[in-house]
Formats: structure tokens, sequence, C-alpha cells
């Protein structure tokens, strides 16, 4: 009989200790989050006042957004970034650079990834028709305009998706690289872990949840979710292939399985049970 009440005061303690172990890891990450301040670099500003930097001519050879070569007039992101802020009192390694655009749309990626890349910020399109600063972009029957700024490389593939390629640029943060995480990681059911990657990875740029992420595509979580007003296997249907559903959507094909759409879906299900207020 003593034995059991040991048995069961050690896996007491034990599931004890875990509890605790979780609870500091996720102080921690919080922690880690609040010390370090967001930075922005309004871009249109920084133009206005001639501190963008020295201009250069740059050629991309496969420009992903144009799918041809294309030359620009750019500065070097990096030099500049390092002129209006102060780096040292930084971690680059936890550190996120977010890119606002006119359009809502507001991809980001890791500083040091950025840092280390050779990025340009094109301001004028040389290959633009005569009277024109940008050519056109067209992308499934619609024209939009990469101005006024366009992040480019000079020595990164096109098909690597780890860098990405933002035009219609007007804004640079940078955040500490876990911020959101609390707020979007599914900690009351880990077993949703892979829908959440795939929506940070796949959704976030372009749609928000309680009002953190894009703003290209409508909020998907308050006041309704989008799993509260559609069917669902319409609407794992629509995620694998928006197209289908409707015409001219703006919406891409993101290249994912239904049964990666399904985790996407069930991961929404679970934010719509943690709403916040807007």
């Amino acid at each position: 009989m003593k034995t059991v009440k040991i048995h069961i005061l050690i896996s007491c303690l034990i599931i004890l200790s875990f509890l605790s172990c979780n609870q500091k890891n996720e102080q921690e990450v919080e922690a880690k989050s609040i010390s370090q301040p967001e930075i922005k670099l309004d871009l249109l500003d920084l133009q206005k006042s001639n501190k963008l930097g020295k201009d250069t001519v740059i050629t991309i050879i496969n420009d992903p957004v144009y799918h041809k070569a294309k030359k620009y007039k750019a500065v070097n992101t990096a030099i500049l970034i390092k002129n209006e802020i102060d780096l040292t009192k930084l971690d680059p390694k936890n550190t996120k650079i977010v890119f606002e655009c006119i359009d809502g749309y507001k991809p980001e990626m890791p500083l040091e990834l950025f840092l280390n890349a050779n990025p340009y910020l094109a301001f004028q399109d040389l290959d633009a028709p005569k009277g024109n600063k940008w050519e056109p972009i067209v992308k499934d029957g619609n024209e939009m305009n990469a101005a006024p700024f366009y992040i480019v490389y000079t020595s990164v593939s096109e098909k690597d998706t780890r860098y990405k390629w933002p035009y219609n640029l007007v804004k640079i943060y940078l955040e500490p690289l876990n911020k959101s995480t609390l707020e979007l990681y599914p900690l009351k059911n880990r077993k949703l872990e892979a829908g959440y990657n795939l929506f940070k990875n796949q959704c976030l740029t372009c749609h928000s949840i309680n009002a953190i992420g894009g703003t290209m595509g409508p909020e998907l979580n308050y006041p309704k979710s989008v799993t509260e007003y559609w069917k669902e296997k319409e609407l794992v249907d629509y995620i694998v292939n928006p197209a289908s559903f409707r015409y001219k959507v703006t919406m891409p094909t993101l290249g994912i399985t239904k049964q990666q759409s399904q985790e996407i879906v069930d991961y929404l299900k679970y934010m719509s049970e943690n709403k916040k207020k807007i």
C-alpha cells in the first residue's frame, strides 16, 4: 500500500514539474517578446528627407513578380536599415522584419536572413514604358502597380520561399521573432500545431486572426469566424482551389493538399473559440 502511495506521489510531482516548466517556457517567450521594442521605418518619409541612401542600378536575372529579367534603380536595404537603426540594441537572431504594403499584404522573415541576402529597395523600374515609373504587374487577369517600393535580391533564387519580394511597399517593421506566438499558437491543443504552421506560412501575410496578420484579405476570426458561416467541406475545398468557387478571385492557389487544408480549417475552428475583441 505504501509503495502505491509513493508511486502516486512521484507521478503527481512529475506532472506538477511538467506544468511548471511549460508555464515557465511560455512566460520566458512572453518576456522576450515584451523586452524588445517594435521599430518602424516609414519609407516614404525617408525618401522625402533624402535618407534612403546612395542609389545604384541593379539587374535581376529572373524577377519572380514579372517573370523575366528586370533592371531597377535601388538602394541597399541592409545599409539603409543599419543607418536608421542601432542594431547593437537588437538581437538579429531573435528579430523579424515585417513588410507593410499598400494593398494590405504583410509578409515577414527573419531579420538575420534578410540582412545577409544583399537586399535592395527598388524605387524605379528602368524597363517601364516611356512616361511611366513602373511596368504594370499582371496577375490572374488583374493589373497592379509595384510603386512606391519593391524589395528585390541580386543573389537569391526566386524559388527560395524563405525570401519575400514585397512590392507596393510603404513601411518596414522590426519586431521580436516570437511576437504574436502566444496569441496565435494553439496552446490548449498542440495537436493543431500543423494547421497553425500552415496558416502562419500560407495565410497570415494576407489574413488576420484577432487583428494579427495582413489586411489584404478579410479578418477570419472576429466578430465571426469564417468557420461559423462556411460549410466545413466547402471551406476546405475553397482553400485548396479558390478559383473553382469565384471568378477572378484574388486569393491565389496555395499548392496545398486537401489534408493540409483540413488542418488549417481545424486550426481556424480552434481559434473561433479563442476570440479577442478588436
